[in-house]
């Protein structure tokens, strides 16, 4: 039978009883954490709202960075590849918006004209 001063004892968590009773890390750590954990979680609280507003924008530019990388990266493909159909001057009587498509068309995974 369990005495009350067992049952009025709090269990451990299971990661303070393996880190600081079975491992015998220092105890000034885990009041250091404690302590910390605790004024946390306090400037969390006070400042919700800050918080959910810096989470939105870092996931609204988290979520654009890689159309933009991408915008970007077909943009330059698209900007050498006409340039060099310019220079090499694939057909004489082809008008700009022709050596644009075709620039487009290779850029996206099509060929050159020989």
């Amino acid at each position: 039978m369990k005495s009350n001063s067992d049952k009025n004892q709090k269990m451990l968590p299971w990661w303070v009883e393996l880190l600081f009773v079975q491992i015998g890390l220092p105890d000034s750590w885990l009041s250091k954490y404690l302590k910390k954990r605790k004024e946390t979680l306090s400037f969390i609280d006070q400042n919700k709202k800050y918080i959910a507003y810096c989470v939105i924008v870092i996931a609204g530019i988290l979520y654009i960075y890689p159309i933009v990388k991408y915008t970007s990266s077909s943009s330059s493909c698209i900007e050498k590849t006409t340039k060099y159909l310019k220079s090499i001057q694939v057909n004489k009587s082809q008008n700009e918006l022709d050596i644009n498509s075709l620039a487009v068309g290779y850029c996206h995974g099509g060929s050159l004209p020989e």
